[in-house]
């Protein structure tokens, strides 16, 4: 009995782990952006840059969205903007916190109003 348990638990366990688990190959990412509502939508660990363009964009959720720039296997981006949206620097760096500060100093490069990071990620 106390076998039986052990096995089912480690069944379990094994279950978990796997529907859990990203696929390996989903490493693309991308960020777009509407030039006139200044909204924006992102998307990471995509299967192929296409699949990663296509969900970015349709989290931006307009029809002026376009993707401002585009994220590989392994690396991380961020957004940074103002509150209106308006201004706004992106960067990709080895790390999830490097590309925050990198596209905050983007943002702020462009204007004196505070930017604030809107969305950062990284793929596998």
């Amino acid at each position: 009995m106390r076998r039986a348990i052990l096995n089912a638990t480690g069944f379990a366990a094994a279950l978990f782990v796997l529907a859990n688990a990203a696929p390996a190959f989903a490493e693309y990412g991308a960020f777009a952006r509407d030039e006139t509502s200044g909204k924006y939508g992102l998307s990471w660990n995509e299967a192929n840059q296409k699949q990663a363009e296509d969900a970015a964009i349709k989290g931006c959720n307009t029809t002026g969205c376009k993707v401002v720039f585009k994220v590989g296997p392994k690396q991380c981006g961020a957004i940074a903007m103002t509150d209106d949206g308006k201004i706004w620097g992106g960067a990709v760096r080895p790390t999830k916190a490097a590309a925050e500060l990198a596209a905050m100093q983007n943002c702020q490069k462009r204007t004196k109003v505070q930017c604030a990071v809107k969305g950062a990620e990284c793929n596998r």
